[in-house]
């Protein structure tokens, strides 16, 4: 059986987080852990108020986390559902629960508002720390997801990061029936040392190496065992590529990214394709890590 781990601290925030995870579980056959990080000066209480109680334990964390997912999701909540609070600070507490989880799902922004925009806010902190995919769920309309039907988005460079998010892209199209567009942004080659003069760039042929690049990326993909049988749409584009992504997010369901593109140093500073869909995107965004000896 697989598990979703969610962050939970009786935000807004993680309540959506909270309910993508337990639709997600449910689509999946997996179960979800729903997690609250507690300490001696982050004491959350049933009634939903937060002070400070020299007697506070565990056991009163659960009750709290117990009534929350209630209040969030009801008494059955279509996915098995595991409450567990932990005396910790809440990223350690989460790197540590999603070690061997299939996913982990945290709130765009969890309490403290205007903090969770910032780069070392829980969800950034996750983002570029965690070894297993993560999902950021910001406030949307719906946040249960479409069970079927629907559309992801994927971001493709060439990269191994673009590739695990591509496989794991079209696992997740199958398994809800929804359409994946992978989107290839390119830019016109920059030529540097040179005295004067213009480089003289094909674009037509620069596009047609970027729509190979493209093709051979879904043929791999596809060959991959689990990567099911999702309709797939390609979008080629010149422009930048976190541009090209928050366009194609409009409307869309999820987009997915590999954590680290090409250029893997630029990838780890903010602004990063990855950075700038979390804090932009219209809908959830799910970053996939990249193995070292991939990178």
């Amino acid at each position: 059986m697989t598990e979703i781990v969610v962050g939970v601290d009786g935000s807004e925030q993680s309540a959506t987080a909270l309910r993508w995870a337990v639709e997600e579980a449910r689509i999946r056959g997996s179960d979800v852990i729903a997690l609250l990080a507690w300490d001696l000066f982050a004491q959350w209480h049933e009634d939903g108020s937060r002070r400070f109680d020299p007697d506070y334990d565990a056991g009163e964390a659960v009750a709290a986390l117990r009534a929350f997912v209630v209040s969030s999701v009801g008494h059955e909540p279509g996915a098995t559902t595991v409450c567990r609070a932990v005396c910790d600070l809440p990223v350690p507490a989460l790197l540590d629960a999603s070690e061997d989880a299939d996913l982990l799902v945290v709130g765009a922004r969890g309490l403290g508002g205007f903090r969770g925009l910032l780069l070392g806010s829980v969800s950034q902190q996750c983002l570029h720390h965690a070894r297993v995919p993560v999902a950021i769920i910001r406030d949307v309309d719906d946040p249960a997801h479409r069970a079927t039907g629907g559309r992801i988005v994927v971001g493709v460079d060439g990269s191994a990061g673009s590739a695990a998010a591509l496989s794991w892209a079209l696992a997740e199209g199958s398994a809800r029936g929804a359409t994946v567009e992978v989107v290839h942004a390119w830019e016109f080659p920059m030529a540097y040392g040179l005295p004067t003069g213009v480089v003289a760039v094909d674009p037509g042929a620069v596009d047609d190496a970027a729509r190979r690049l493209v093709d051979d990326m879904i043929e791999q993909a596809s060959a991959r065992p689990g990567a099911g049988d999702a309709t797939v749409e390609r979008t080629v584009v010149c422009g930048n590529a976190t541009s090209a992504l928050l366009d194609a997010a409009k409307g869309a369901d999820l987009v997915v990214v590999g954590r680290r593109g090409l250029g893997s140093l630029g990838r780890l500073l903010l602004g990063s394709v990855s950075d700038q869909l979390a804090r932009h995107a219209p809908c959830p965004v799910v970053v996939l890590p990249v193995e070292e000896t991939d990178a």
